[in-house]
Parts: C-alpha cells; structure tokens; sequence
C-alpha cells in the first residue's frame, strides 16, 4: 500500500513545472514517514468494500495537506525545529521564504488534486467540503492556533487542542472513506474514531519526547520541555500520561466494534500506530 501511495503522490506533483519551490515540495513530500493518513483512508474504504483506487487521489490530497502543516510548523516562527523524519527541516534547506511557499504549494495542490480524481462530481464535492473543514480554521488551523499561543492550563484545553490539530486529518481520512464507498451513514462515527485516534497518536508523541532520543524518533526532543509547552506529561505526569493514554486505546477498540471492524485492515493498522516504541 505504502508503495502505491509512493507512485501516486509523485504522478501528481508532475502537472508543476520546474522550480525552487517544487523541489520545496517534493523534499518534504517525499522525505518518507508512514503515510499514516492515506493508509486510514484506504484501509477503511477497503474494509468498508469500495474500491481503493479510488481513495488514491484523495489520499494523497490529505498527505500534502499534512505535509504543508508540517512544513509551516517547523518553521522559526511555530515551533522552529531542525530535524524531520531524520533530515533537516525545509526550511533549513531552502530557506525560510521558499519553504512558506513550498507549504502553501502543497495546500493547494492538495485540492487541485481531489479536483482531478476519477470520483463522480458528488462524491468529490463531499471529499472537497470534508478536507476544507477539518484541515482549515474550522479544524487543523484552529488547533495549531490554540497550539502556538500556548495558553492550555488543563486537560480538557489539551485535549481540545489534540483533536483538531492532529484528530481532524485523521477524521478527514475516515470521512472520506464513508462517503467514498458509499456508506455516508458511517461517517459521524468515522468522525469520532478520528478524533480518538488523534488525541491519542498526540498523547504518543508527548510520551516520546521524554522517553526517547532524537534519532529514535527522527525529528527533536525536549522541544516542548524548552518551550514550557503543556504536554500531557507535565499535566499529569509520566505513569498518570500512560494509563490515560491507554484509556484512549480502549475507547478506539470500541469505536471499531461498533463500526463492525473488529478484525480488518484499519484495526491492524491502528494497532501499528499504537505501539510506536513507547
């Protein structure tokens, strides 16, 4: 599957001539990670009957999406980082200017690319009004917000936080699956599988940033820490983060009965993304 995401994701960057900011794009693009949000999406719509090449296109709008937020988080003026997915930062490498373009490339290339999918006019609109909604202030920008201007006090802040910052990309690849195989009646509980999981995956990488090293993980450590950024851990502790974070676990095993995935292609791989080497 990863392989397939691979292929269509550099077919779709082939449309944009040569520049400074597509080779912006295509660094961060293709700088490997596990493809985690297209892998959502199409191990559902899988599970779900439908047919997988047809949530390619939409896929690969949703790693861009991803990989644009990435791009923009990295940079001096968000988090400032160095390192990503064990390479330097884009910004690092094309300077800061070109790689604010090379984000906002990405973001529009996200949706010109659900635009030249192979599915019906409807379904597309449905997959445009999903990806627009949770990625933009309604969602991820809205939680990146919340994320930068670090006012989180309590744990009902954080978790607010980690569901839109990271729960609505993942509820984006779950939607778009519902409405991609034809079962739209799926998609609120879909929705709130996503959110789960993203809060979840975030209580992870507060977890990993004190238990493991920068070459474990790839990208800094203690970023957070030399920030004085609220963290799950620093709420609640190390033993307190790792019990509430099983606690999430279980509640997406639940979400799965009752989407009836007890045993499917997104069970197997949600548990992959559970046991990310805490």
């Amino acid at each position: 599957m990863i392989n397939l995401i691979e292929t269509n994701l550099l077919k779709t960057l082939e449309i944009y001539p040569e520049s400074t900011v597509k080779d912006s794009m295509t660094y961060s693009l293709m700088s490997g990670g596990k493809r985690i949000r297209p892998r959502l999406l199409l191990s559902l719509l899988n599970d779900l009957g439908g047919d997988m090449n047809q949530g390619l296109y939409p896929g690969c709008a949703l790693e861009m999406i991803h990989t644009y937020s990435l791009v923009h988080d990295d940079l001096p003026a968000m988090d400032d980082d160095d390192m990503r997915r064990h390479k330097p930062t884009n910004h690092n490498v094309f300077g800061e200017a070109m790689a604010i373009l090379g984000g906002d490339g990405l973001l529009t290339a996200a949706f010109t690319t659900l635009a030249q999918s192979d599915l019906n006019s409807n379904i597309k609109a449905s997959c445009m009004e999903i990806l627009a909604r949770n990625a933009g202030s309604l969602g991820m920008i809205l939680g990146q917000e919340y994320d930068i201007k670090n006012e989180i006090h309590n744990l009902d802040a954080l978790i607010a936080c980690y569901e839109l910052k990271t729960g609505c990309l993942f509820a984006s690849a779950l939607e778009m699956a519902t409405v991609i195989a034809g079962q739209p009646e799926k998609q609120t509980d879909a929705h709130d599988l996503g959110f789960k999981l993203g809060v979840c995956f975030q209580f992870q990488d507060d977890l990993l940033e004190v238990t493991k090293t920068s070459e474990e993980i790839g990208k800094s450590v203690q970023s957070d820490a030399d920030r004085e950024k609220v963290t799950i851990v620093s709420l609640l502790g190390l033993e307190a983060a790792q019990e509430l974070t099983q606690s999430y676990f279980n509640d997406i095993e639940s979400l799965l009965l009752k989407l009836e995935l007890k045993d499917s292609y997104l069970k197997d791989l949600i548990e992959e993304m559970m046991i990310r080497n805490l």
